[in-house]
C-alpha cells in the first residue's frame, strides 16, 4: 500500500482545506512531519486512516472530527489517492457532522458518506458509494482491519511501546485481533461446548445407571462405594468394575438365599420333632391318668365288697319268682342308655359327614387319624396365612400398576406419534423462514437505494427548471452586461466631451479681479464660450452613478447565474443522467420492492415466533416421550415383579388347597379347628356308644340265663312275675353298678397294661417344658419361612436390577465412550488435560508461534544496534497464577545474560526496543495479511528519549527501510530530526487552524 495524495478540509485542526502530496515524499524515502505541539501532526495520520477505515486511532470518536475552526456551512471530508498491488484508487469521506438549516434557525444532521473510486487508464471506475462496502472493500484490499493497520502502518504516539509492556492477557487479545486467530478460540469454545453437550445428552444414559446401581446396592443392603458414584461413574463404567461390583452382590444374594433354605429346612425339622415328642407326652399323660382312675375304682370296689355280699344274699332269697327282676331293670336302663348313646353317636358321625360333604360317611375307625390330619393341616394352612394377605396385596397393587401402565403406553404412543410429526413442521417452517429472510435480507440495500432514488427524482424533476432558470439567467447577465458595457462608453463619451470643452468650463467660473485657475492672470479678457451640449460636472456624476448601478446589477445577475448554475450541476449530478421519467419508474420499482422486502420480514419474523414455538414444542413433547418411556419401562418392571409375587403365592396356596375355594385361609384354618373339635366329640360319643351296647348286650345274655334258671320261658314272663320292683331295681342297679366299674377298671388296666410313654414324660413340668419347645419351635419355622421369602424377593429383586444395569451400561456406552473423548480433546485444547504438558490453550499455542515470528523479527533489527546490547525472547510462564501462560516477553541483556522485565528499561531503551518489536509485528503482520505490503510508513514521535548514538542507530534503521523501497514518516517535534531529515512536513497551527507545508532543506 503506497499513499500518493492527502486532502483534509474542515478536518480537525484545519479550517480550510491542506493537501499533502506523497508523491515528492515518496522520492525522498523519509521525511519528518514536524510541528508545534498541539499543531495536528497526528491529525494528518488520523486523516489518512478516517479515509480508509471511517476510523481514527485512539480514543476520540468519529463524531468529533468537524474542525472547530472552520464556519458551521463548511463540509468536512477527506480525500486520499493510494494504490494497491499495482490498482490506484481515490476514496472520499465525510464524518457526520451539523450544518445550519436551510430555513430557519438551528442545526441539522448530515450523515457520514463515503465513496470509492478505481483509477484505471482508461479512466475512472466509480466502484461504491456505501459506507458499509466503502470499509470492507478497503479491508478486503488491504488485506487488514482498522487496528491492524494501526499496529502496522502508523504506530501511533505511544501505543507501540504498549504491546512491549502489555501483560500476558493484552497481549494475547492484541495478537488475537490482528493475526486474526480467534478461530481457534472459537474452536476451543466448539469442543468445550460439544463436550458439555454430549455430557449433558449422556448424563440421562448416566443418571439411569446411578440409579440402578443405587438400587442394587439398596436392595443388597451394602453401601455404593465412592468410586462407582458421581464423576468416577463413566470410568468404572468403561473398564467393567461396575458390573463387577454388581456380579459379587448378585453372588452375595444368591448365598444368602441358599442359607436361608437351609435355615427353613432344619427350623421344620425341629418343629416336627418338637411336636412328635409333645404328642408323645400328652398320651402317656392321658394313660396314667387312667391308670390311676382304673385302680382306685377297684380298691374301692375292694372295700365294699361285704357290702355286696350281703345285698347279693338279700337278693337271692328274696328273688324265687321275682329274682330276675333287678337283672330285667338293669336291662332295660342298659338298653336305654346304648340308644342315648347311638343316638349321640350318630348326630356326632352325621355332623362330621356333613363338615366333609359331598364325600362318603366318615368311618369311626378313622376318626384318631382325621383328627391327627385335620391338626396338621391347620397347623400347615396357619403358617401360609400372612402368605395369602400379601398375595392379596399384592393383587390389589397389580390391577392399580396395570391401569397406570396402560395410561402410561397411551401416552407414550400419543407422545410419540406427535413427536414424530415435528420434525417436518420444524423442517417447513425452517425453509419458510430461510425464504423469508432472503427475500427481507435486501431491505437495507433497498431502503439505501430507494432513498438515493427519491435524491434522483427529485433532482431529475428539478432539473428543467433549473436549466431554464440558468438560461433566463444567463439572457438576464449578458442584457445586464449589455447595458454595462453601453454605460461605459458613454460616460468614455461624456467624460472626453468634457475635457474637450474644459477650457469653457474654466471660463464659466472666471470672476473679474480673481486670479485664473490656470494662468494666474486677473485679467480676462477673451475667455471661452461654452456650446450649447456642453457636458457639465452633474451629467458626469450621472454617468459615473448609472455606471455603479449597472456594475452592482452585473454582479447580481453573475451571482444569482453561478448560484443557478450550481443548482443546475447538483441537479445534474444527483439526477445521474436519468429523465423524471426514468426516475419516477425506478422509484415506483424500488418503492414495490422495498415494500415486498418488509412485507417478507414481516412474514418472517411471524414464521419465526411459530418455529421458535414448535422447536420448544418438539424439546417439551421430546422430554414427555423420554418421560413417558421411562414411566412405562419403570411400571413394566413393577407389573412383572408383582405378577410373580402374585404367581408365587398362587403356586404355593395351590400345594394346600383348591385355587376355586372361594374362603380365605384364616376361614378354612377356623374351620380345620371347629372341625377337629367336633372331631374330639364325636370319638368320645362313639366310646360311649360302644360301652352302652356292649352292657346292655351282656345284661340281656344275663337275663336269659336267670330266667332260664328260674324256669321261665321268656323274659317277659320273669318280669310279670317279679315283686317289689323298685326295691329288687335298687339292689340290681347297685350291684350292676360295681360290676360295670370293676368291668371297666379291669378293661382299662387290660388296655394299658403294654402302654407306650414314658412316666417322666408324662409330669406337668415336663408337658409344659415339651409345649414352650413346641412354641419356640413353631415360632423359629414361620420365621425361617418369612426370611426365606425376604430373601427370595431380594435375590430375584437383584437378579433383575444387575440385568437392567447391564443394559443400561451396554446402552451408555457409545455415548459415554465419546463424551469421554470429546472432555479429553476438549482439556486438551484449553490448557487443562495432562496430556498438555505446556499446559497452554490451543490459541495461546498459536499466538505463541505468531509472536516467535514477531520476536525474531525484531531482533534482527535490535542486533543491527550499534552496541547489540538486547535482544527480545518469549518466555513461556504465566507472570500471574489464572493468567495466560506462553506469551510473556523478557529483554535479554547481553552484556550480563540476564533477562529482564521490559518495564526495568530506561526511556530510550524502552523506545528503541519497542520500535524494533512494533517493525517486526508490522513484517509478520503484512505476511499474515496475506503479502500486502506497506510502502509508506509513519512513526509518531518518542525520540526525545534517545541519545545521540542510539539515534543514529535508530535513523539508519528507518534508512533500511526506505533502502527497502518503503517511504517513512517521522512525526517528530525534536529540533535534531531537522537537521537530519531535509524533506519536511511543517503543520503550524494558529487562531484559524493550523496549515500545511512541505519544504526541502538544501545544503
Amino acid at each position: 500500500m503506497r499513499l500518493h495524495h492527502l486532502t483534509a478540509t474542515a478536518f480537525g485542526p484545519f479550517a480550510d482545506t491542506v493537501s499533502v502530496d506523497f508523491e515528492e515524499l515518496n522520492d525522498a524515502g523519509l521525511f519528518l512531519l514536524t510541528g508545534p505541539t498541539g499543531a495536528g501532526k497526528s491529525s494528518l495520520l488520523d486523516a489518512v486512516c478516517f479515509a480508509l477505515y471511517g476510523a481514527v486511532p485512539g480514543a476520540r470518536g468519529v463524531k468529533t472530527l468537524k474542525s472547530q475552526h472552520a464556519g458551521p456551512a463548511a463540509r468536512p471530508e477527506v480525500v486520499l489517492d493510494f494504490s494497491v498491488r499495482d490498482r490506484r484508487f481515490v476514496v472520499r469521506r465525510t464524518p457526520e457532522w451539523s450544518r445550519p438549516k436551510k430555513r430557519g434557525d438551528g442545526l441539522t444532521a448530515e450523515k457520514a458518506s463515503a465513496s470509492i473510486t478505481e483509477t484505471t487508464g482508461g479512466g475512472d471506475h466509480f466502484l461504491s458509494a456505501r459506507a458499509a462496502e466503502v470499509g470492507l472493500l478497503v479491508t478486503d484490499l488491504m488485506g487488514m482491519n482498522a487496528d491492524q493497520f494501526v499496529q502496522v502502518a502508523l504506530l501511533p504516539q505511544g501505543e507501540f511501546q504498549t504491546f512491549l509492556r502489555a501483560s500476558s492477557q493484552d497481549r494475547h487479545d492484541v495478537l488475537q485481533h490482528l493475526f486474526r486467530t480467534n478461530r481457534f478460540a472459537r474452536i476451543e469454545d466448539w469442543v468445550h461446548e460439544h463436550s458439555r453437550g454430549l455430557r449433558d445428552r449422556s448424563g440421562r444414559d448416566q443418571a439411569d445407571v446411578q440409579r440402578l446401581a443405587d438400587a442394587v446396592a439398596e436392595r443388597s443392603g451394602t453401601e455404593l462405594p465412592a468410586g462407582l458414584s458421581g464423576e468416577h461413574l463413566a470410568p468404572a463404567a468403561g473398564d467393567g468394575r461396575l458390573l463387577a461390583w454388581a456380579a459379587a452382590r448378585l453372588d452375595e444374594a444368591a448365598g444368602d438365599l441358599s442359607a436361608a433354605v437351609e435355615r427353613r429346612q432344619r427350623a421344620d425339622t425341629a418343629r416336627e420333632a418338637a411336636a412328635d415328642r409333645h404328642r408323645s407326652a400328652e398320651l402317656a399323660r392321658e394313660r396314667a391318668e387312667r391308670r390311676s382312675a382304673a385302680a382306685a375304682v377297684l380298691d374301692t370296689l375292694a372295700e365294699t365288697e361285704d357290702d355286696a355280699t350281703r345285698a347279693r344274699a338279700t337278693l337271692s332269697a328274696a328273688e324265687r319268682a321275682a329274682a330276675c327282676r333287678p337283672l330285667l331293670g338293669l336291662l332295660d336302663q342298659a338298653v336305654r342308655a346304648a340308644d342315648a348313646a347311638e343316638t349321640d353317636r350318630v348326630r356326632a358321625l352325621g355332623s362330621l359327614t356333613e363338615a366333609s360333604a359331598p364325600g362318603p360317611e366318615v368311618d369311626t375307625a378313622d376318626l384318631p387319624g382325621l383328627l391327627r390330619s385335620v391338626r396338621a393341616r391347620a397347623t400347615r394352612l396357619e403358617t401360609l396365612v400372612p402368605r395369602e394377605r400379601a398375595g392379596r396385596l399384592a393383587g390389589r397393587d397389580l390391577e392399580a400398576a396395570r391401569a397406570r401402565l396402560a395410561e402410561a403406553e397411551a401416552d407414550l404412543a400419543r407422545t410419540a406419534a406427535r413427536a414424530a410429526d415435528l420434525p417436518e413442521e420444524v423442517a417447513a417452517l425452517t425453509s419458510r423462514v430461510r425464504e423469508a429472510t432472503a427475500r427481507s435480507a435486501r431491505r437495507e440495500a433497498l431502503s439505501l437505494a430507494l432513498e438515493t432514488a427519491r435524491r434522483r427524482h427529485a433532482a431529475a424533476r428539478e432539473l428543467p427548471d433549473a436549466d431554464a432558470l440558468v438560461a433566463r439567467l444567463a439572457d438576464a447577465h449578458r442584457d445586464a452586461r449589455d447595458r454595462l458595457r453601453s454605460a461605459r462608453e458613454q460616460r468614455a463619451d461624456l467624460l472626453d466631451r468634457r475635457l474637450a470643452e474644459m477650457a469653457a468650463e474654466l471660463a464659466g467660473g472666471l470672476t473679474d479681479g480673481a486670479a485664473c485657475q490656470v494662468c494666474g492672470s486677473t485679467d480676462h479678457p477673451a475667455p471661452a464660450e461654452p456650446a450649447r451640449d456642453a457636458v457639465t460636472a452633474a451629467d458626469q456624476e450621472a454617468a459615473e452613478a448609472r455606471v455603479a448601478g449597472l456594475t452592482e446589477a452585473l454582479d447580481a445577475a453573475a451571482a444569482s447565474l453561478r448560484d443557478a448554475e450550481h443548482r443546475r450541476d447538483t441537479c445534474r449530478t444527483a439526477a445521474e443522467g436519468r429523465t423524471p421519467d426514468e426516475a419516477r419508474t425506478e422509484l415506483h420499482r424500488l418503492t414495490l420492492d422495498l415494500d415486498q422486502a418488509e412485507a417478507a420480514e414481516q412474514q418472517r419474523v411471524v414464521l419465526q415466533a411459530e418455529l421458535d414455538a414448535t422447536v420448544r414444542e418438539r424439546d417439551t413433547v421430546t422430554t414427555r416421550q423420554s418421560a413417558a418411556a421411562a414411566t412405562a419401562a419403570a411400571l413394566e418392571q413393577t407389573v412383572a415383579g408383582l405378577e410373580q409375587t402374585v404367581g408365587s403365592v398362587a403356586e404355593e396356596l395351590a400345594e394346600v388347597r383348591d385355587p376355586a375355594a372361594g374362603s380365605t385361609l384364616e376361614d378354612e384354618v377356623r374351620g380345620l379347628l371347629s372341625l377337629a373339635d367336633r372331631v374330639e366329640r364325636a370319638i368320645g360319643d362313639v366310646e360311649s356308644a360302644v360301652r352302652a351296647v356292649s352292657r346292655a348286650r351282656e345284661l340281656r345274655e344275663q337275663a336269659d340265663e336267670t330266667v332260664a334258671a328260674h324256669g321261665f320261658d321268656r323274659v317277659d314272663d320273669a318280669r310279670a312275675a317279679v315283686l317289689d320292683p323298685d326295691r329288687q331295681r335298687r339292689l340290681t342297679d347297685q350291684l350292676a353298678e360295681r360290676d360295670r366299674a370293676a368291668d371297666r377298671a379291669h378293661d382299662v388296666l387290660a388296655e394299658l397294661s403294654a402302654g407306650d410313654g414314658t412316666a417322666a414324660d408324662a409330669t406337668p413340668d415336663r408337658l409344659e417344658q415339651l409345649a414352650a419347645e413346641l412354641v419356640d419351635a413353631d415360632a423359629a419355622a414361620r420365621e425361617a419361612a418369612r426370611q426365606l421369602h425376604l430373601t427370595e424377593a431380594r435375590a430375584e429383586a437383584v437378579a433383575a436390577l444387575v440385568r437392567r444395569l447391564d443394559a443400561a451400561v451396554l446402552t451408555w456406552a457409545p455415548l459415554r465412550d465419546e463424551w469421554l473423548r470429546a472432555e479429553s480433546m476438549s482439556r486438551l485444547v484449553r490448557g487443562t488435560g495432562q496430556d498438555n504438558h505446556l499446559q497452554m490453550r490451543l490459541s495461546s499455542y498459536v499466538l505463541a508461534t505468531r509472536l516467535d515470528q514477531v520476536v525474531a523479527a525484531a531482533n534482527e533489527r535490535l542486533g543491527h544496534m550499534r552496541d547489540q546490547r538486547y535482544l527480545l525472547q518469549r518466555t513461556e510462564r504465566a507472570a500471574r497464577k489464572g493468567s495466560q501462560a506462553g506469551l510473556g516477553l523478557e529483554v535479554v541483556d547481553q552484556w550480563t545474560g540476564d533477562a529482564r522485565d521490559p518495564a526495568t528499561l530506561s526511556g530510550g531503551e524502552t523506545f528503541v526496543v519497542s520500535l524494533s518489536l512494533a517493525l517486526g509485528l508490522a513484517d509478520v503482520v503484512t505476511q499474515e495479511a496475506g503479502g500486502t505490503e506497506i510502502d509508506t510508513l509513519f512513526v509518531d514521535e518518542g525520540f526525545g528519549t534517545l541519545d545521540a548514538d542510539t539515534l543514529d542507530d535508530v535513523m539508519d534503521r528507518l534508512d533500511g527501510l526506505r533502502a527497502g523501497g518503503r517511504t517513512v514518516g517521522v512525526v517528530s517535534h525534536v529540533s535534531e530530526l531537522r537537521n537530519r531529515i531535509p524533506t519536511q512536513v511543517h503543520v503550524q497551527k494558529g487562531r484559524a487552524g493550523s496549515t500545511v507545508t512541505v519544504a526541502t532543506l538544501v545544503g
